[in-house]
């Protein structure tokens, strides 16, 4: 049943974000209210094709859709070119055309990796995005990026790419391990940080009923989340003005996953953390205060984060730091808080600061 639904605003290209639970009885209905090709490619992993591949298939089928399935095995490792060719080489044997559609089903790399794909297969097919775990469903499905990794960094090569519609079913979520619901929670943290005071303090409150997976409390935010990306992307599609917000704790972040080859940490952790030294920079420039900075670390802490980083090393975070699509004339751009609720983009020149953050986190003195 579909509880609420966010417009993302694009003119021509605007499309919606369906959220509920047990929603997977119309969901070929909806494909047909938008107009999806009768043919389909579902790009999947061996782990959420065991729980949600049939289902999908048999409601599609039994509205006419021709469905094959690519499932290939789980991991960030997989959003690579060479994961890709392998998708483009089964469509392409496979007959699908230019009426052909991908849906991407899973979490943030199925969304990227499909996406990626959908948006180059033929120029360009149409694409739904059926997020599964907590962090794609309020944040990476929603927004149209989409991308490969490059051994010299994340998401070098991609693509701005919007679906047809979201479509999101907290259903999904009761599957997942409690290590999937910790990086949906960087994502849903960082929210409240960067846009929404109220959600910062709701999730202080209630932070425990989300790990829980209380359903009100997941609508709550999930909800919340998709309305203010949904927001900030009908403002600034393309990420050249306000949209750049919400890359809050994602320069430090995403240079960690770079330096531990993304195996030791997932994505949300490294959000998480990335968050955490962030905060520290904005404290040392005095761009916010003490009790700010406690506040943020505080909740974060109270997510149960383990993960091994002290195995990462400082010179290879910075190199991937350096090679990040933010920095403008090797100047290195952080989003950096100055109060709950609010943000600034700031170049950072002080690397005895940026050295004092990543020391922070990756001895986890905290």
């Amino acid at each position: 049943m579909i509880s609420r639904q966010v417009e993302v605003s694009l003119g021509e290209r605007s499309y919606p974000i369906y959220v509920g639970s047990d929603m997977v009885s119309s969901f070929a209905a909806t494909c047909d209210h938008h107009g999806l090709p009768k043919h389909v490619a579902l790009v999947t992993d061996s782990t959420v094709s065991k729980l949600y591949l049939k289902p999908l298939e048999k409601n599609l089928r039994h509205f006419g859709y021709q469905t094959m399935a690519i499932v290939f095995p789980p991991g960030e490792q997989q959003k690579s070119l060479s994961r890709a060719n392998t998708i483009f080489s089964a469509m392409l044997k496979s007959g699908l055309g230019r009426k052909s559609a991908v849906i991407a089903l899973g979490g943030g790399v199925i969304g990227d990796l499909a996406g990626f794909v959908a948006a180059t297969y033929k120029r360009g097919v149409p694409l739904v995005q059926v997020p599964t775990t907590l962090l794609s469903q309020v944040d990476s499905s929603i927004g149209g990026k989409t991308a490969v990794n490059h051994p010299l960094g994340k998401n070098m090569i991609g693509a701005f790419y919007q679906p047809k519609f979201v479509w999101a079913d907290i259903e999904c979520l009761k599957t997942l391990p409690l290590r999937e619901i910790v990086c949906g929670l960087g994502e849903i943290i960082k929210y409240g940080i960067i846009s929404d005071a109220e959600l910062f303090s709701y999730l202080e409150k209630n932070l425990d009923q989300i790990l829980n997976l209380k359903p009100e409390s997941v609508l709550h935010v999930q909800a919340t989340c998709s309305a203010i990306k949904a927001g900030l992307v009908s403002q600034d599609e393309r990420e050249s003005g306000v949209r750049v917000i919400l890359n809050f704790g994602h320069t430090v972040g995403h240079a960690l996953e770079a330096a531990g080859k993304y195996k030791v940490l997932k994505h949300g952790e490294a959000v998480l953390l990335g968050m955490m030294a962030e905060s520290y920079i904005a404290r040392e420039l005095a761009m916010i205060d003490r009790d700010v900075y406690a506040k943020i670390v505080n909740l974060i802490r109270r997510v149960p984060l383990k993960v091994h980083v002290k195995v990462l090393r400082s010179k290879k975070i910075l190199e991937a730091m350096g090679r990040d699509k933010k920095s403008v004339g090797g100047k290195r751009r952080f989003v950096l808080p100055t109060r709950i609720g609010h943000v600034k983009v700031v170049e950072v020149q002080d690397q005895q600061v940026i050295r004092g953050s990543l020391d922070m986190v990756t001895n986890r003195e905290r």
